[in-house]
């Protein structure tokens, strides 16, 4: 399987070819790099939660939107609370968080859309995003997986919302596994192992790797890319990014690496109108 980002440096964004030959769907992943934050934030930082000046995160943000042509006005946030809630962006809530925690999306984790110039916008560190779309009807959406939200199989009741509420079936679905902490990275106690077999072995059998007594290697992406397709989404049609943000220290903030003070990137997904493709 081909790798479904392409590094645009000059840019510092993560593209997505697989979305991008539709013309209408922009889609991607923010780089560290190309901003004015600076410190244990440096540089292009998105997060307005990590204890960086708002300022500066508010101009990244601008940079950002300029290079992908969704200002700022369009953006919805959402608050992330590491829970499986997912809420439909409407037009009522373009800007929703984008220059300020005040006004995010609160207590969701995941967004989704058939709105055109709206950006669905979250932020990670270690998280997994995930993309979904659909191009009959076109539909876009984007869940934070964290390992809570992994477990309790978000990126499942995302594919459930679009077929109850768009009527769009399973297979219609493609979705990409963007850069999140790898499995070598990862290391798990035996409470979050726990929660994790609860889980049918199907879906975490190849995704869980014995590390010592009492403690295993969770593989986060694999196991999210299980969730998926046991959620009906073909295999063919779920792509996983051979990027992990622990390993790449230019292009990643990493949380577990950064011992927890450290920016965050944006994943983000947003639907261009037709006159504008």
């Amino acid at each position: 399987m081909s790798e479904p980002f392409s590094l645009v440096s000059d840019v510092a964004l993560l593209r997505q070819p697989v979305v991008f030959e539709t013309g209408r769907i922009v889609a991607g992943f923010s780089l560290r790099r190309g901003g004015t934050s600076t410190g244990p934030f440096s540089s292009l930082n998105m997060g307005l939660h990590v204890k960086d000046e708002s300022g500066r995160v508010v101009k990244n943000r601008r940079i950002l939107a300029g290079q992908i042509g969704f200002p700022l006005n369009s953006w919805v946030c959402a608050e992330q609370v590491h829970g499986t809630n997912i809420a439909r962006a409407t037009p009522e809530m373009a800007g929703a968080g984008a220059d300020s925690m005040e006004t995010v999306v609160r207590n969701v984790d995941g967004l989704f859309t058939t709105e055109t110039d709206l950006l669905l916008s979250l932020c990670f560190a270690d998280c997994v995003p995930i993309y979904f779309y659909c191009l009959k009807p076109v539909a876009v959406g984007i869940f934070h997986a964290g390992w809570r939200g992994s477990v309790g199989l978000g990126a499942g009741k995302m594919v459930d919302r679009l077929s109850r509420e768009l009527q769009i079936e399973p297979e219609a679905i493609s979705a990409v596994i963007g850069p999140a902490i790898g499995a070598q990275d990862y290391e798990v106690d035996q409470k979050v192992f726990d929660k994790v077999r609860c889980l049918d072995p199907a879906i975490w059998s190849a995704a869980v790797h014995p590390h010592g007594s009492g403690h295993y290697l969770l593989d986060l992406q694999e196991l999210n890319r299980a969730v998926l397709i046991h959620s009906g989404i073909p295999e063919k049609q779920v792509f996983v990014t051979k990027y992990t943000t622990y390993a790449f220290p230019d292009l990643f903030y990493s949380f577990r690496r950064d011992h927890g003070v450290t920016g965050r990137m944006m994943g983000f997904i947003g639907i261009k109108d037709e006159g504008e493709s």
